[in-house]
């Protein structure tokens, strides 16, 4: 079956094996709000890649069929087996098909001294993911991930450390990856455009190195900035190479934002975004994350007052007051936010 990025565009196949599956929905309110997005993205004609060619006759071992175009194609594939009741998932090539096995080269993007040739039993197989943005573009990026490139992680921890190693970001241009400090661990994979003593905004990528949008911090949402790695070579062959094709920026969105690194950072943002009807997800101090459209602020309390997308059963109100202070950091201009500024949920 073609399947779907969570923006509701098509990405890639996959085949399952019946045993693997648990339930099919037909009608459901996220089909219902997937369809929508299908049919936005559709009529906007956004597109990844081409879809996968590969001839389906009836009379074909679906199985088999899908080994014999990966192999025959060397093309990269997500391996899903099914292990001591475990579900375990392995990207590489598939080298060598014959008995009840496969000779499969797993190719680690995060280390590339750990990249294995592993025998997979045919029978433990219980999924197959094929034709995928990250699968080509990593299969693309193949003459990098080599034993002889791999390098050290250069990493940044230390608190004190954090401003001036982003100011210097700021002025190279280099990409970076900042990991946040809460329980989320989430990490950030792009380059710094604009930073002074208190905050910093990022231009972030997503997992297949395609624009995603923009994030601001503070520094004390910070755990560790990663200057140098494996992982961060391969997000930047992956971003070299979206850009020569030009699908480094889906439709409706703009990477060509600029900012002033004198401006309080925080405040030029909420204005604009305020000016703009544009939505932010924004992360508090206390850990709640909050989804809606800046309407007010008033600089005399510090308080923000924010359209929130869905009714609050909490507060029993559509708006939430925040206050300034209790903002740590802020994402936008990324393509959910775009579907959901054009109603499409």
């Amino acid at each position: 079956m073609n399947t779907y990025n969570d923006f509701g565009i098509q990405d890639g196949s996959v085949y399952l094996k019946l045993a693997i599956v648990s339930q099919v929905e037909t009608d459901s309110y996220d089909l219902a709000n997937m369809k929508e997005r299908i049919a936005f993205d559709e009529d906007n004609q956004v597109v990844l890649d081409d879809a996968v060619d590969m001839p389906i006759n009836l009379s074909d071992n679906l199985f088999e069929r899908v080994i014999l175009n990966l192999q025959n194609t060397n093309s990269m594939g997500l391996i899903v087996t099914l292990e001591d009741n475990q579900l375990k998932y392995s990207e590489g090539l598939i080298e060598k098909y014959s008995g009840g096995t496969l000779s499969f080269r797993i190719i680690n993007k995060f280390n590339f001294d750990k990249s294995e040739l592993k025998l997979i039993d045919l029978s433990d197989i219980v999924g197959i993911e094929f034709g995928g943005s990250e699968l080509v573009l990593l299969g693309d990026s193949l003459p990098i991930i080599r034993d002889e490139e791999h390098i050290e992680d250069q990493v940044v921890t230390t608190s004190d450390e954090f401003a001036e190693t982003i100011r210097q970001l700021r002025n190279s241009g280099d990409p970076s990856i900042v990991t946040t400090s809460d329980d989320r661990k989430y990490f950030y994979v792009g380059t710094i455009i604009a930073a002074n003593a208190a905050e910093f905004v990022m231009q972030v990528v997503d997992m297949s190195g395609r624009f995603g949008g923009y994030v601001w911090m503070r520094y004390d949402d910070i755990e560790k900035i990663v200057l140098a790695s494996d992982y961060l070579k391969v997000m930047q062959n992956f971003v070299t190479n979206n850009r020569v094709s030009g699908k480094f920026v889906l439709p409706g969105l703009n990477d060509q934002r600029a900012f002033d690194d004198n401006d309080n950072l925080l405040s030029y943002l909420l204005d604009q975004s305020i000016k703009h009807h544009k939505l932010i997800r924004f992360q508090l101090v206390d850990g709640n994350d909050i989804i809606g459209f800046p309407t007010a602020i008033d600089y005399r309390t510090g308080q923000l007052i924010i359209r929130l997308l869905d009714f609050d059963d909490v507060t029993d109100s559509i708006k939430q007051t925040v206050g300034l202070e209790a903002i740590k950091e802020m994402a936008f201009d990324y393509y959910k936010a775009f579907l959901l500024e054009n109603n499409i949920d």
